[in-house]
């Protein structure tokens, strides 16, 4: 007795012709829409860095939230952690700037190296992240504003 295979429920014409009309749409709408999440993510987050760098190296840190916040942490932590704590925030900050700096050039079509003073400050971030430790971390994170994406720029800065 001869059985006849399974008949599938689509065709394999039918489905060729359903991902050549369904996929490119959808993969044109996929970049679209990633390429206007980059850039608004890029735009909004090299001003809050600048502002926060601003706010630093002028000494007017104090008088914003940031600076309040950093105030409460000097009763939980000795005052040199305090201060690591600031440097690491200005290391950040100014690696974050220059992440997205490089990454807006080589969108560009511009290559840039990376320096060496960029790579010491790597060094001297992770030296800062041994000193303040991992409660430190934790307590100033909510002012690194560090997603996946700023850990993601920060490690293509650093190769």
């Amino acid at each position: 007795m001869l059985t006849r295979p399974p008949t599938t429920a689509f065709s394999p014409k039918l489905s060729t012709l359903a991902i050549l009309v369904v996929l490119p749409p959808l993969l044109y709408a996929v970049f679209q829409r990633s390429e206007k999440t980059v850039g608004s993510w890029l735009g909004q987050g090299f001003d809050a860095d600048t502002e926060m760098l601003e706010l630093i190296n002028s000494g007017r840190l104090s008088d914003s939230p940031v600076g309040q916040y950093l105030h409460t942490l000097k009763d939980r932590f000795r005052g040199p952690v305090v201060a690591d704590l600031l440097c690491y925030l200005r290391l950040y900050t100014e690696l974050a700037l220059r992440a997205k700096g490089i990454l807006l050039m080589r969108e560009n079509g511009f290559e840039v190296p990376v320096d060496e003073a960029t790579r010491e400050k790597f060094t001297e971030m992770r030296f800062l992240e041994t000193s303040i430790g991992r409660t430190g971390l934790l307590a100033i994170q909510p002012m690194l504003h560090m997603s996946h994406k700023d850990l993601w720029q920060l490690y293509m800065l650093g190769k």
